[in-house]
């Protein structure tokens, strides 16, 4: 008996590992999933290595005190803070348009108690002129410049023009599609007997 048992449970022991055709194995892959949404429509500042800039600023050469009007003059979008659009959307193809508009139609250049007036209908009183005319469009991630233009020249005029077309993309324009911006001129003019001080105004870009 004790040979019989020891014969029996070596068979079972050999039947238990040997047919290999019969075992379920677990699957040894692994399916990995990973969703790209569609990007949207959106305006930043950035910097020379295209990381956004905290505070944008632009300056204006300064003037000196004069009984007489005088214009002051900037340049909107420089190689160190460039305007970039970027549009992260999919077809079908949709027209956009960036814009720059005072941060409010009643906002004014102001140094402490001082002030004088961007978009008054007198240029005596102050009015800023936009050129996006001489801007340069540079496309980026191997995309063209193809269906994108530039503004032409205009003055902010409260309640008639709050806000100025600086750039415009067409249907043809690449989308998804990124762009930088440079070299707009802005000129505003300035009060007689202005005086003097260091005056700051915010403008705003939006895209739509």
């Amino acid at each position: 008996m004790l040979g019989r048992t020891l014969l029996i449970s070596i068979l079972s022991t050999a039947v238990a590992i040997w047919p290999f055709a019969d075992l379920a194995y677990a699957a040894n892959t692994t399916q990995l999933s990973q969703t790209i949404n569609a990007g949207t429509l959106g305006v930043d500042v950035v910097d020379g290595s295209g990381n956004s800039v905290g505070s944008p600023t632009v300056g204006f050469g300064a003037v000196t005190f004069s009984f007489d009007q005088q214009t002051g003059s900037g340049t909107l979008g420089t190689s160190s803070q460039k305007i970039r659009l970027s549009n992260g959307r999919q077809a079908p193809a949709a027209a956009w348009t960036l814009s720059v508009a005072g941060s409010a139609p009643s906002a004014l250049w102001t140094s402490g108690g001082d002030t004088f007036d961007f978009n008054n209908a007198t240029a005596a009183n102050g009015v800023m002129t936009v050129d996006p005319s001489t801007g340069t469009i540079t496309p980026t991630n191997s995309y063209t410049a193809t269906g994108v233009t530039l503004g032409s020249s205009n003055t902010f005029l409260q309640a008639t023009r709050d806000s100025l077309t600086i750039l415009q993309g067409s249907t043809s324009a690449s989308q998804p599609g990124r762009w930088d911006l440079a070299g707009i001129t802005l000129s505003n003019t300035i009060p007689a007997t202005q005086p003097p001080g260091t005056y700051t105004v915010t403008l705003v870009l939006t895209v739509s």
